[in-house]
C-alpha cells in the first residue's frame, strides 16, 4: 500500500499544536510504542463491562443538548465513534476517507471506541502495511484530539467467504499491534457472517439490522424485520465469540421510479414525475426489536450484556418514547 499523506492529515493546526505541547515526549517514542493508558493488557475473548452503548456515525464530533441528555438518561456509558472509512482508490490505493472532525469533548464518563470502516473490495488489494497504518492513525487522532483512556478498536466490514482469510489475517495483524496500546479488538459480525468461522478479535457486536435490500420493494421492512432474522440465529448458541447486540433507531426514505430503486433521500426533497415515483420510508419499529432481542436472548442469553444502538442522532432518538428505550435497554 502506497504511503500518502491522507494517513497522515489529522487537522494539522491542532496537530502542530499538540507536538509543541509535547515536545520530548514524542522524540522519546515512537506512537507504535507508546501507550494511551497504563496497566493491563488487552482483555482476551470477554466482553467489556455490562452497560448501555452507541454508536456515532457522523462525520463531526459535535453533540447537542438534546444527545447529551438522551447519554445521561439512559445511562449510556460507551460510545463507538468512526474514526474514518477505508477505501480502494484506482490511483493511489488503500486510502482513509471521511476522517472524523473533533468540534466538541466527549461528555465525561462516556469511553469512546475508536470504530473503522473498511469497505469490503479493499480486501482484494495487496494489504501491505494496512493494520499498522490504520492502528497508527487511530492512536494519533487520540492523542490530537484529547480522547484518552482509550482500551479498544473496533473494525465494522461487509466481509464474505472471498474475503475472509484477507480479513482474519488483516485482524490478526492489529490486534498483535494493540496488545502494545493494552487495547482490545472488536469487530462487527453480521448475520450472514454467522455461519463463517469467528475472526480473529476479542469479541464481535452482532449487527441485528440491515437485515434485507433495501432497493427491492417487498412488505419486509428492510432495516429489520424478524422474518429475515430467523434463519440467521439458530447458529447463535454455538458461535464461538463473546457477543454484543446493536439494534437499529434510524430510519431511511428512498426514492423509486415505478418499482425500480432510485436512491436514497437524505434531506432533499426530490422532483418528482407523480405518475411514476413513489418515496418508500421504513422505520425501525420497537416491538421489531423486541421480537428481535427475545429471539437472541432465548439461544445466547449473554448477548444482552452489552446492548448497542445504532446510532446517536437527535432526528431518530426523537423517534421512540423513554419507556420504548427502557424496553430495549433492559437486560
Amino acid at each position: 500500500m502506497v504511503e500518502t499523506p491522507e494517513w497522515k492529515s489529522l487537522s494539522m493546526k491542532k496537530y502542530f499544536f499538540s507536538l509543541v505541547c509535547m515536545a520530548g515526549v514524542l522524540t522519546l517514542c515512537t506512537l507504535a510504542g507508546c501507550r494511551l493508558r497504563s496497566g493491563d493488557a488487552a482483555l482476551s475473548g470477554a466482553l467489556p463491562a455490562e452497560g448501555n452503548a452507541m454508536y456515532y456515525w457522523r462525520t463531526t464530533l459535535q453533540l447537542d443538548s438534546t444527545e447529551r441528555a438522551f447519554l445521561r438518561k439512559h445511562h449510556v456509558g460507551r460510545l463507538y465513534v468512526k474514526f474514518f472509512d477505508v477505501v480502494s482508490d484506482e490511483r493511489r490505493g488503500l486510502m482513509p476517507v471521511a476522517t472524523l472532525r473533533f468540534k466538541d469533548a466527549v461528555p465525561e464518563g462516556v469511553e469512546v471506541v475508536p470504530t473503522v470502516f473498511i469497505v469490503e473490495n479493499c480486501l482484494r488489494d495487496t494489504l501491505g502495511r494496512l493494520a499498522e497504518r490504520v492502528v497508527t492513525r487511530v492512536v494519533k487522532m487520540c492523542q490530537v484530539n484529547g480522547i484518552k483512556d482509550v482500551k479498544e478498536l473496533q473494525v465494522d466490514c461487509d466481509w464474505t467467504l472471498r474475503s475472509r482469510e484477507k480479513y482474519f489475517t488483516l485482524l490478526s495483524d492489529m490486534r498483535r499491534l494493540l496488545e502494545k496500546h493494552g487495547m482490545r479488538l472488536s469487530a462487527t459480525i453480521r448475520l450472514h457472517q454467522l455461519s463463517q468461522p469467528a475472526p480473529p478479535v476479542d469479541y464481535g457486536a452482532l449487527m441485528v439490522y440491515n437485515t434485507a435490500d433495501p432497493r427491492k420493494l417487498t412488505d419486509h421492512n428492510p432495516i429489520l424485520d424478524i422474518r429475515d432474522v430467523q434463519p440467521y440465529i439458530a447458529r447463535l448458541k454455538g458461535y464461538p465469540l463473546p457477543l454484543a447486540t446493536a439494534y437499529p433507531l434510524f430510519e431511511w426514505r428512498m426514492l423509486f421510479n415505478g418499482t425500480r430503486f432510485n436512491r436514497f433521500l437524505y434531506g432533499e426533497r426530490p422532483t418528482l414525475r407523480l405518475t411514476t415515483d413513489t418515496i418508500v420510508c421504513w422505520r425501525s419499529e420497537v416491538s421489531e426489536i423486541l421480537r428481535a432481542k427475545a429471539a437472541i436472548e432465548k439461544r445466547r442469553a449473554d448477548a444482552s450484556h452489552l446492548i448497542i444502538l445504532y446510532h446517536l442522532d437527535k432526528q431518530f432518538i426523537s423517534n421512540y418514547s423513554s419507556e420504548d428505550y427502557e424496553k430495549i435497554l433492559n437486560r
